[in-house]
């Protein structure tokens, strides 16, 4: 079962798994040729984060925990959870190695993600983690971290390098396997070489890696992008890879994004790849995943050169302001920002920074009404209510509000960013 203190240089036996103690094995109602789609479906939504060869990896986790089982009706030996749109709104399946099952505790899906009770769960990961898409980007994140502070990898000590060390993981090195598998059991699983536990628990990680490959046929299949995608009435392209798991997660043909107009693209610059809609757009990179950008938005990151300008590619889908007023996309190196009173405009670097530091379109300043444009001697933005200006020479971030009852905490609001 997988808890956030797992997460931990000595982990501690709360966090064994819910599985058969002795043989550490799980069972589900799933037969091989049941398992298929779902391992293309872990396999896609891994490439859609940067996984593109080596989920199997994953997969062999979730065999484990779980025998690959998402939904309590896979396997009724396990507990109910919530209910999850990937069960036909049953229930997923849920562990008990925390206490009965009517103390709702246990860790959730196929991954086992546990945060005490459901509900501290879903605040903790947030619902998707009920999709198997969403308990695939979770259990990404967490085995990056966890490979980046095991002391059984080498070459693993960043986030970035963690993913390549999974990316480049090798089945065939009888080290690297080992590698991993004594890092699962003991950061993901929780048990410590040395205890009663270890024997079991390695074998038991091994042989669901053994069955997912068994499966599959070998790492091939891994390898492999989902090649079907998807084509829509009316449309003249058809999806692929990583940016079809987007486009369908967003509701396909009846998405915001409408039909494809165009098969999947290389951008100029040969770091990403992209899908045109006939209502907006899904970029893609190994390191960002892939992100919906439409609408005024994108018009917007349309006049600042797209993915080579200042914002770089999308980290987030179009989002709704806390205040409701608003909608905004995350990029990498900035944010654009629309309301309907206002339009979109960018904010970016260490403008931003201010802007967030008084709170964003809560805080005095409200929503930008211009981008950033040149001023003597730096750079300013717009925003309802004042303005932040930046110089090139100092660093200096200064604060201007509109309104003179505000002048005096505008004034003490500059600083050096």
């Amino acid at each position: 079962m997988l808890s956030l203190s797992c997460l931990a240089v000595i982990a501690s036996p709360a966090c064994s798994s819910q599985h058969d103690e002795t043989t550490g094995s799980s069972t589900s109602n799933l037969s091989s040729g049941q398992r298929q789609p779902r391992y293309a479906r872990i396999r896609d939504a891994a490439s859609a984060r940067g996984i593109t060869n080596t989920a199997f990896l994953l997969a062999g986790i979730a065999m484990d925990e779980t025998g690959l089982a998402q939904c309590w009706s896979e396997a009724t030996w396990a507990c109910q959870g919530p209910g999850s749109p990937d069960c036909g709104g049953g229930p997923v399946i849920a562990g008990a190695a925390d206490g009965p099952c009517s103390a709702r505790q246990g860790g959730l899906g196929m991954f086992q993600f546990d945060s005490g009770t459901y509900s501290d769960t879903l605040r903790t990961y947030g619902n998707d983690v009920l999709t198997i898409e969403g308990q695939t980007a979770h259990a990404i994140d967490y085995v990056v971290n966890m490979v980046k502070i095991s002391d059984y990898t080498t070459d693993a000590e960043t986030d970035d390098k963690a993913k390549a060390w999974i990316n480049r993981f090798d089945v065939q090195s009888g080290a690297l396997r080992d590698q991993w598998i004594r890092t699962v059991v003991r950061y993901y699983n929780g048990c410590q070489e040395g205890w009663s536990c270890w024997r079991a628990r390695y074998g038991s990680y091994s042989d669901g890696l053994n069955q997912v490959l068994a499966d599959t046929g070998g790492t091939g299949f891994w390898a492999s992008a989902a090649t079907a995608g998807t084509s829509c009435p009316g449309g003249s392209g058809t999806t692929g890879g990583a940016i079809d798991v987007k486009y369908r997660a967003l509701g396909g043909c009846n998405s915001v994004l409408g039909v494809p107009t165009s098969n999947e693209l290389g951008t100029p610059d040969n770091v990403g790849r992209y899908t045109v809609f006939d209502k907006g757009s899904i970029y893609w990179t190994p390191n960002t995943g892939a992100f919906e950008v439409h609408g005024v938005i994108r018009d917007q990151w349309k006049t600042l050169a797209w993915e080579t300008g200042p914002l770089g590619y999308p980290i987030t889908d179009e989002l709704q302001t806390p205040d409701m007023k608003g909608r905004y996309n995350v990029f990498e190196h900035g944010s654009i920002y629309w309301t309907e009173a206002t339009g979109a405009h960018e904010v970016l670097g260490a403008i931003r920074d201010k802007w967030k530091e008084l709170g964003w379109e809560a805080g005095a300043l409200g929503y930008p009404i211009t981008g950033e444009e040149d001023v003597t001697g730096g750079r300013k933005s717009e925003f309802e209510h004042g303005s932040i200006t930046w110089k090139s020479a100092t660093g200096e971030v200064t604060v201007s509000m509109n309104d003179a009852a505000h002048a005096s905490n505008g004034a003490n609001d500059g600083g050096t960013q």
